[in-house]
Parts: structure tokens; sequence; C-alpha cells
């Protein structure tokens, strides 16, 4: 019997309030399988036991296969929700054929990965024994997913591509047979649709969040952009952390920037950034697990009805200790500078109707930044509309949130109920590693690799008639 969602979807906004602490053994995950040649023989190295984090199925087609939007799966291999398994064949000498079968347990298992813009890729189930291809000499993130509570005996099986090299006999963990097996004992432990929201709306890598008056966001995905609240045009922050999206006022909201979000300044194009070599903070165009995500859009629903035209989003100025960029990596590497605040400001960027993008936002020194950003556009009647905000950022570890809040502290926040996807992908996160971390995972990227989802230009204030 399939478990579906009993709470109203409306629930989910006081949820996203919850605080999750990860247990106090909470550690990067493992390797879900590490494979070597050694000789003729292929060998797994794998753990026997994996725990497993309730969640919910996201309102996405590419998700359809582990059940309907809402049903309750457990998510074996991390025990944060924040750190994932891999599948390592970067020790073999030829490609690997892979299964995965089931002994016991009271549902099915599926193995999954992200390819292209994250969309969800089955790779294996329990229902179907057909193998997949680890490539030679790669890792693989991968979701191992189960869809009924219970106690669970999983079996994967490997042997070396006939095609790329000749058949070997293969063990693992000591047995002798024609196929390396290696096999894992998984628990999933009954749960409701409340828990699995709770640990999903945490987004605190397994920490607690600071005590502060705003909500601190430190992983996962928002976006910034304008709506129509109460016919008012107003610049708020979407929350994505939770399954279901939430909007936020922005001085209410701190995103928090971890001392693991600096990356060297490559060669190349990037000299608007510093010297090569020299530290940045940064958090990339692509995602990474532990940073937050934040991007920009204009899909709200309230925008495509209301406002036929481009929004110009406008950097008016910086409030901070060191220089704030937003780029773009291209197609062929390269920087598209949209803001640098080592220009003159303001500077604007015009985002088309029903976009969703992201970017890389560097910082280049710790501290609190405040980025006052303005949304303006016309409706449909011909209307100006025009609204101004502060993105609160605390750069770094030594930086404190409260120095950053500038809310009430209302912690308000309004569920996203007409807004489902249905105007270009908009991805759902907070079950992060479920839906996006480890798309971005598989991507070994320091400026990224996507570039933004719509024609864009950028033109100095100075030169801006308006």
């Amino acid at each position: 019997m399939r478990h579906h969602r009993m709470a109203a979807l409306a629930g989910a906004a006081a949820l996203a309030a919850g605080l999750y602490a990860a247990p106090a053994n909470a550690q990067e995950a493992e390797g879900l399988a590490e494979f070597a040649t050694s000789g003729a023989r292929l060998e797994i190295d794998a753990p026997a036991e994996l725990e497993t984090v309730p969640s919910l199925v996201p309102e996405r087609e590419d998700f359809a296969f582990l059940g309907a939007p809402g049903d309750l799966v457990w998510i074996a291999g991390t025990v944060d929700g924040q750190t994932f398994p891999t599948l390592d064949a970067s020790e073999t000498d030829a490609d690997v054929q892979v299964s995965l079968a089931k002994t016991k347990g009271p549902g099915d298992a599926w193995l999954y990965t992200f390819e292209g813009a994250g969309t969800a890729a089955p790779l294996a189930s329990t229902a179907d024994s057909a193998p997949f291809t680890l490539t030679a000499g790669t890792t693989t993130p991968v979701v191992l997913a189960v869809d009924e509570p219970g106690e669970y005996t999983l079996e994967l099986v490997a042997s070396e591509d006939a095609a790329s090299k000749s058949s070997v006999a293969a063990t693992g963990r000591g047995q002798a047979a024609t196929a390396a097996r290696t096999t894992y004992s998984v628990v999933a432990e009954e749960a409701t649709t409340e828990e699995a929201q709770s640990i999903a709306t945490g987004g605190n890598s397994g920490g607690a969040q600071t005590d502060t008056a705003c909500e601190i966001v430190n992983d996962g995905h928002v976006d910034i952009g304008p709506r129509f609240v109460d016919g008012t045009w107003t610049a708020q922050l979407r929350d994505d952390r939770a399954s279901e999206s939430v909007w936020r006022e922005l001085d209410d909201v701190v995103l928090q920037i971890p001392d693991t979000a600096l990356f060297p300044i490559p060669e190349g194009d990037f000299g608007f950034l510093g010297e090569t070599g020299q530290e940045i903070y940064m958090l990339p165009q692509v995602q990474s697990s532990g940073i937050v995500w934040p991007g920009w859009n204009t899909q709200d629903k309230s925008v495509i009805d209301g406002v036929p035209g481009a929004v110009d989003w406008k950097l008016t100025k910086v409030d901070g200790p060191g220089n704030f960029t937003i780029f773009l990596t291209g197609t062929f590497g390269g920087a598209e500078i949209l803001f640098n605040s080592a220009e003159a400001l303001p500077q604007t960027v015009s985002i088309p109707r029903n976009t969703h993008a992201h970017g890389n936002w560097t910082f280049s020194e710790p501290g609190v930044y405040r980025l006052t950003v303005e949304f303006t556009a016309t409706t449909g009647d011909g209307e100006t509309v025009t609204d101004t905000k502060d993105i609160q950022l605390a750069v770094g570890a030594a930086a404190d949130p409260n120095e950053a809040c500038s809310g009430g502290g209302s912690g308000d926040a309004d569920s996203d109920d007409e807004d489902k996807d249905d105007n270009g992908f908009l991805p759902t996160t907070g079950t992060g590693w479920l839906l996006w971390g480890l798309g971005a995972a598989a991507v070994a990227v320091v400026l990224g690799a996507v570039i933004m989802i719509a024609t864009r230009k950028r033109r100095k204030g100075a030169a801006d008639a308006r």
C-alpha cells in the first residue's frame, strides 16, 4: 500500500520554520560501491548497512517512476540529507555492467542519478533486472530509494563489460562467482508525511540554525524575483528547500555563505574578480552541495499574467567589505558580467518574462553584505511598477547573520500554491539531494557550465535613459 500525503499542502508553510538537527553521528556518506580491477578479477568495496531518510516524491514528471507526488519514499546512504553515495568505477580497466536485485523487502528499490539540467534518470530497479553501464574511470553520484517502510536486503551485481575488455571472473567480499556482488541491509523506519516534510525543510547542512530573528538559508535552492502580492508589485525570495515552495520577505532572510564556498580565481577571462589564484567566495552557477544556490526568476503566475514584457533588475547599491559580482559562464568558457560593484552603479539586467536563471555570485571579502536591488516592469495596462529591496548576506564563517538581519523576524512565508512549474523548469530543493544536489555533484565544476535560460542584456545605469 502506497503512503500518500495526509496533511494539506498549506501545512508545509508552517513546517518550513521547523529545524532538523542531524544525528550526532552524521558524517559524509561513503561510496555506495567502489569497483576495482585486481588482476583478472573485479572487486567491490561497499558498506554492509545503509541508513535511510524519509522524503516526499516531488511534483515533477521525471520522478513519476518513484510514485505519485506526495508519496513517501526512503532515501538510503545519507544520514543527514546533505551527503550522498557514489558508484565509483575510477579504478576499473573496463566499463562495468551493474544491476540491482532484492532478496528481501516489502517494496521496490530504485537507483537513479541526474542528467542534463538536473533531470532525474533511473538507472536500475528491483522491479526490472535490466543492467546499466558505468564508464571506466568515472564516479557517478546516485540516489538509492525504497518505496515502503520495512527491512530490505538488496544486492548489487556487477561485471566488467566484455565489449571493452575480455570477460573475467570476479569476486565481492570474498565470494567466488562470475560476477562481483555486494549485499546491503536497508531499514526504512515508519514515518509520517509531516516528519518527512520537517526533515526536508531543515536546510541547515546538519546543524542547528543560528539564533537570529531572520530565516537563515545556507543550502538549497532559492530565487529572487518580483510578484504581485494583493495587487502590489513586490520583490521577494522564493524558498524552494521544501517540497512546497514558499515566498519570503527579503528583509526576513539572510543568505549564509560558508568558508567551503572559497574558490581560487582561475586563469583566463576572470581578471575582474582579482588576481589568478586569489581565493574569493562564490555561489556557483551550478548547484553545489552545502552552499546556497540563488537564482532569479520572473515565473510567478501573477507576473506572467500581468506583465507582457521584460522585467528590469537593477543593482543600485552594495554595502559590504568587498566587491560583488554576478557573471555567467559561457558555453566555451569565459565570463559574461551581469553586475560588478567595482564599476559605477546602478547597473541593469533585462530579464525576459517567464525566465528562471542562475549565475555565479562572488564576494571578494568575508563579512556582511546588503545588495540593494530594484525590479521594474510595465503592466498590461501600461502602468510602471517598481519595488526596491535589500538582499542580505553573511559571507564567511566569521560573519554574524544577526548583523546582516534587518527584518522584524516574523518569518512569515506565503505558500506558492498557484506556481506548480507549469511555465518552465523550476526546481524545488530542500529535499535537495532528492532533486538537484546530485545533479550538481555529478558535474565537477568551479565556475559552472550552465548558461542563462533566456536572452539578456546588461547596460550601465549611466546609459539608462529612465
